[in-house]
């Protein structure tokens, strides 16, 4: 009796069981998001050597998840629990400007790291050219929000509509009833962000494969013995295919029901849910990927949770820097 209620006043028609679950999934998702990205900021503030021109620009990226699961998924797990918008339309359309723009910042930022490994790794005349300093990162920076503000906040002008989506359940853009110009404007930026963050990271193992592939031929030719380095030619492919797929993943499918639904289409809202799960949980693995998967990074996280007792000991550091910039292409640099 008691269930039954429980599905007939949730608007969504949910047992309290599913409630639950969806509840405290997102709960953990918020929770690790602001744990992994909170860690990412304190190491790169805390010790010199991480303050470097990439840092600089995943540092940044950290900011948006931050952000993002602070001001905008605790919206959004209470839309969970309750299945519907419980504030003021004016609190909605501030609360779908922040997430619009958290999600652009988050974009054209990786979109920027993607562009700053590609330069290191494949472009490496240009890149003393575009990213001559750190204040150059911190200006990028900078033009990464004002374009997401700039493009996330036309709907407040007049530009389209932000209402609460019932089957995203969080408040957002109307892609049913925004203006079509404002929908095809952000659909090509988005679509170029996008293709460019996949071109980089092709090119990026493209190109260490070449290299690869002519240190072999030489060390075959002299006949000094087999070919080496066939390791880290697979861990570059690894690399890069975690990066893209990650990306694929989480913002793939909420990209494909966002325009679907401008383009009339139909999109079950179990889809819609999963979806709105993906996107934030970009937030959750971002600092895993640009982080963790990141050998410097690994080695301050360890400093940090052993409170400065962890040192290099015997660790060959030139090695590591070459093992950085060969096996992880967005990685570090001075």
């Amino acid at each position: 009796m008691r269930m039954s209620q429980t599905i007939s006043q949730d608007p969504l028609y949910r047992s309290r069981a599913e409630i639950v679950l969806e509840v405290t999934f997102a709960i953990l998702v918020c929770l690790a998001s602001v744990l992994g990205n909170v860690l990412v900021v304190y190491v790169t503030n805390k010790y010199s050597e991480m303050q470097t021109i990439t840092n600089v620009l995943i540092h940044n990226l950290a900011l948006t998840d931050i952000i993002m699961a602070t001001l905008n998924m605790p919206f959004w797990i209470t839309s969970l629990f309750t299945g519907k918008w419980s504030f003021s339309q004016e609190w909605c359309e501030i609360s779908a400007s922040i997430h619009h723009t958290m999600v652009l910042a988050s974009l054209l930022t990786m979109g920027l790291i993607a562009l700053n490994r590609y330069m290191k790794v494949v472009k490496r005349s240009l890149y003393i050219k575009f990213f001559p300093t750190k204040k150059a990162a911190w200006l990028y920076c900078g033009l990464v929000w004002l374009v997401a503000v700039l493009f996330s906040t036309p709907p407040l002008y007049g530009w389209g509509k932000m209402n609460f989506d019932s089957d995203f359940l969080v408040c957002s853009f109307s892609w049913k009833e925004g203006h079509f110009s404002f929908v095809i404007l952000l659909a090509g930026f988005l679509s170029v962000t996008t293709f460019a963050i996949i071109y980089s990271y092709w090119k990026i193992y493209q190109t260490v494969k070449e290299s690869t592939d002519h240190v072999n031929a030489n060390v075959v030719q002299n006949g000094v013995g087999a070919p080496r380095f066939h390791r880290a030619d697979i861990d570059v492919l690894k690399s890069c295919f975690t990066v893209v797929c990650f990306f694929l993943i989480t913002w793939g499918l909420p990209g494909v029901c966002a325009f679907t639904i401008t383009g009339g289409g139909y999109i079950p809202h179990e889809l819609h849910k999963l979806s709105v799960y993906l996107l934030f949980s970009s937030s959750l693995t971002n600092p895993i990927i640009y982080g963790i998967m990141n050998p410097q990074f690994k080695q301050a996280f360890k400093k940090a949770f052993s409170c400065g007792r962890y040192g290099s000991g015997n660790e060959d550091q030139s090695h590591t820097r070459v093992a950085t910039v060969m096996i992880q292409p967005w990685s570090n640099d001075t």
